[in-house]
C-alpha cells in the first residue's frame, strides 16, 4: 500500500500520454497545421512534462480539500458547540467521492498566438475509514487510515488515460500546513 504522505497527484498519471495528438488537433488544422511532423512528438512531450509540473502537489492536501467541505465538519466551525481551543478526532467511515482539478497550459508556437488548453483532473477517492483532527474550524491533520484512490485526465470528452486504482494506507499522522484546512 502506498503512503499518501509521500504521493503526489502527478504520480497518478502515467507516463507516455502522447498529447502531441491531442494537441494537434486542439490547436486546430489552421493554427498548428504548420509545425512539421517531428515536431509534434517534442511538443506533446514538453506538454506532458508542463502539465505534470502543473499537477506537482500533495494528494493529501487535495483530498482534505475535498474533506473540508462535508457537510457532516461544518458543526466544528460553531464556537458555541466547539470553542475556541478545543480539538477533536472525528473519524470518517466509509466514503467515495470525486474531486476534479482544472489544470491548465498555454501552449505557444511562433508564430502562432498562444492557445490555452485545459484539462479537466478527476481523481476518484474510496476511503474506507480516516481519522481527522479539527482544532478552531480547521483539519489540522489526518489519521490513520486506508483506502484507494485513481486519476483520469481528460480534454474535452476525450480521456487521455485508464484510471489506475491505488491502494492508500494512510499515515499514523499527516499535519495540514498551520493552521490547517478551513471547514466551509
Amino acid at each position: 500500500m502506498l503512503d499518501p504522505s509521500q504521493l503526489r497527484v502527478r504520480d497518478l498519471i502515467p507516463d507516455g500520454l502522447h498529447l502531441d495528438q491531442t494537441m494537434k488537433g486542439a490547436l486546430s488544422q489552421d493554427r498548428g497545421a504548420g509545425a512539421p511532423r517531428l515536431a509534434w512528438g517534442v511538443i506533446g512531450s514538453q506538454a506532458s512534462e508542463a502539465l505534470k509540473s502543473v499537477l506537482d502537489m500533495d494528494v493529501l492536501d487535495v483530498l482534505g480539500q475535498a474533506w473540508s467541505v462535508l457537510s457532516q465538519l461544518h458543526e466544528y466551525t460553531d464556537r458555541s458547540k466547539h470553542p475556541e481551543g478545543e480539538r477533536s478526532v472525528v473519524y470518517l467511515g466509509g466514503h467515495k467521492f470525486v474531486k476534479t482539478l482544472y489544470p491548465q497550459l498555454t501552449v505557444t508556437i511562433e508564430p502562432l498566438k498562444p492557445v490555452t488548453l485545459r484539462f479537466a483532473l478527476d481523481l476518484t477517492a474510496d476511503v474506507r475509514s480516516v481519522a481527522l483532527a479539527i482544532c478552531n474550524g480547521y483539519i489540522t491533520s489526518t489519521g490513520a487510515g486506508d483506502g484507494a484512490l485513481s486519476a483520469q485526465l481528460k480534454y474535452g470528452d476525450l480521456a487521455l488515460n485508464k484510471p489506475q486504482q491505488r491502494k492508500l494506507q494512510f499515515p499514523g499522522s499527516f499535519a495540514f500546513k498551520p493552521p490547517g484546512l478551513a471547514i466551509r
